[in-house]
């Protein structure tokens, strides 16, 4: 047999249903078609799952893998992906975390798991190196993601090895907008995949593992890594991540006119400047932290000692919880800020589409389309930090208003009678950056595979820097671009935050020295296309098109009402004829013939 190195050459599976565990070869030809993590997700998804299944049926599966860099020396190589039919989009999706969980599962031996068919009761998932047990979960169901972390590390011996990913609450309760948490603040955050987690009744997945992972030049690699890390100390974008951490974008983004606001009603706010980094750091900062092998640590932890709320501790909030759960509500000041953060962690909520729902929900009591009736005598307003604490709780457990905004907020906005009020792209919501002040991110959420999702490709640095954010013609070559740029670095398992010390040159270099097999650009760019491509053809078989490829109202119809992006709209159906003629698609959005014979894939 050929010593793979690298990577750890073997797949865990799981059958809930039949309580089967079985392990698998991993083919290394296959490791270097889909180059690990979101590709190998697109690979085994596509060949397994029904694009039309039920996402919250035991047919859905969840399918962890890592990049060929996981547990090396190579600086930022931290992410782990999950590949899973969304219940909230009805898309294909996939979510990437950092952290430590991905490595130890490295460590432990496995470059993935599949978690296929559904417990008859409460379990959770134990992989000590070989020995791996499905243990019952029925004590801890039902607590709180940091009491779930701790009881089964204390039920495995309090070893702080022990790494554990898990749902709370929310996921328990099939909440569409829930998350997978591991290491208690690293989230697998957009999609609903602790939705899918929560329906299979698995609990945890807790691994610990005492393995080396043996590259094949490590003479080299340490070479490498010595010269890429002085990088990281003298990029000026990561010493500004370092100091300020993601909220560094605040003072970016803000001024610019295009950082959500009340609901993306504005796009600047003169309280939005609470939450930038330096206030951040001088306010609330008591240490930083770093994922696994990476020299930027660009993770806050925060603190404060509330009058109202009592202390709260945690790790972040980062830049686009800020921004959804608080600008995007209105918040104004950093205890009801740490406060609403706090319950995300601690019920396992997407932060991000969990701040559209309660901002949408604001909107509509401010409006009179809801009433404190409705509400359970909550004054939903804009700014009301205890009223939006309150509402997270409701949604995670699925009580009065927020059952409606468990479903997601295209369901309960068209049950409110405001469908136009609900902020979306095929039902997710977006990020921090209000398309009409970075023209290129109406293309990013509105293509996306899995809803409007910013880290599909994230454009608008690239805007600001060129200097023409509120143009629209070009930038389908930008948009194409990126997306096939995030396709590689999610499936290497770089967090995107390291591109800025490891440029593509020495990622190909890295994958020879770790695996002893040459890659070329030419190569990885082909590989990275033909995914773009699996991910949205396993959308085509569902039904979506271009009639799905859509901005809501508010972006294209409505007026930036002030700041540098006042007046802006997008016309984003021009944007799309351009865009699908440089991606070979058809003017409905579907890849051609050609095109999928190009890729080596079936129609």
């Amino acid at each position: 047999m050929t010593k793979k190195y690298g990577i750890a050459g073997q797949i865990l599976r799981v059958n809930l249903t039949h309580e089967l565990i079985t392990k698998e070869e991993l083919d290394i030809e296959l490791f270097k078609e889909y180059m690990g993590g979101r590709g190998l997700g697109a690979y085994y998804l596509t060949n397994e799952v029904n694009p039309a299944c039920d996402p919250l049926g035991p047919e859905n599966k969840l399918i962890f893998f890592n990049g060929p860099y996981s547990g090396t020396m190579v600086p930022g190589n931290n992410k782990v992906n999950v590949t899973f039919k969304s219940p909230l989009t009805n898309t294909y999706s996939y979510s990437l975390a950092g952290g430590h969980w991905g490595p130890e599962l490295k460590f432990a031996g496995y470059d993935g798991i599949i978690i296929e068919g559904k417990a008859e009761k409460p379990v959770y998932l134990w992989i000590d190196d070989d020995t791996v047990e499905i243990k019952p979960a029925e004590k801890i169901w039902g607590r709180a993601i940091p009491e779930t972390d701790h009881q089964i590390k204390e039920e495995l011996g309090g070893d702080p090895n022990i790494h554990v990913a898990c749902v709370g609450v929310a996921g328990e309760n099939l909440v569409k907008l829930a998350c997978i948490t591991e290491d208690v603040y690293r989230e697998f955050g957009r999609g609903g995949g602790g939705a899918v987690m929560g329906s299979k009744n698995l609990k945890a997945i807790a691994v610990r593992g005492s393995k080396d992972v043996e590259v094949a030049d490590p003479q080299g690699l340490m070479a490498l890594a010595e010269r890429l890390y002085p990088n990281f100390k003298k990029n000026p974008k990561a010493r500004v991540r370092r100091k300020h951490g993601t909220n560094e974008l605040v003072e970016i983004i803000n001024p610019a006119g295009f950082m959500c606001t009340n609901n993306f009603s504005r796009g600047y706010s003169d309280a939005n400047k609470e939450f930038e980094g330096e206030t951040l750091v001088q306010k609330v900062l008591y240490k930083s932290a770093a994922c696994y092998s990476c020299p930027i640590a660009c993770s806050k932890n925060c603190a404060i000692d509330s009058a109202k709320y009592g202390e709260i501790k945690l790790e972040g909030p980062e830049f686009e919880t800020v921004g959804l759960l608080g600008t995007n509500c209105g918040l104004t000041n950093w205890e009801d800020m740490l406060k609403v953060s706090a319950v995300c962690d601690e019920l396992g909520l997407d932060s991000i589409t969990a701040g559209g729902c309660v901002a949408l929900a604001m909107e509509c009591f401010e409006k009179g389309i809801l009433t404190r009736e409705d509400t359970g005598g909550l004054e939903l307003r804009f700014g009301n930090g205890a009223a939006e604490a309150r509402l997270l709780e409701m949604i995670a457990r699925r009580e009065g208003i927020g059952a409606d905004l468990a479903e997601g907020p295209v369901y309960a906005a068209q049950k409110w009678g405001a469908p136009e009020l609900a902020i979306h792209s095929k039902g997710m919501t977006p990020a921090v950056y209000d398309p009409r002040g970075a023209k290129g991110m109406a293309l990013t959420y509105a293509t996306s595979p899995k809803g409007a999702h910013h880290m599909v490709a994230p454009v608008f640095g690239a805007e600001m820097a060129a200097g023409n954010r509120f143009e629209e013609d070009g930038k389908e070559g930008l948009v194409k671009g990126t997306q096939i740029n995030f396709c590689i670095i999610d499936s290497l398992g770089i967090c995107s935050t390291n591109q800025t010390g490891m440029p593509r040159p020495e990622q190909l270099e890295a994958f020879k020295l770790v695996t002893g097999h040459d890659i070329t650009e030419e190569k990885v760019l082909f590989n990275a296309e033909r995914i773009f491509n699996m991910e949205r053809m396993f959308n085509v078989k569902n039904g979506f098109s271009r009639k799905d490829d859509t901005l809501p109202k508010r972006f294209t119809q409505e007026l930036m009402p002030d700041g540098e992006s006042k007046g802006q709209t997008v016309n984003l159906e021009k944007m799309l004829d351009n865009y699908y003629a440089v991606m070979g698609w058809d003017a409905n959005g579907i890849p051609t013939p050609g095109k999928l014979q190009e890729m080596g894939l079936e129609a």
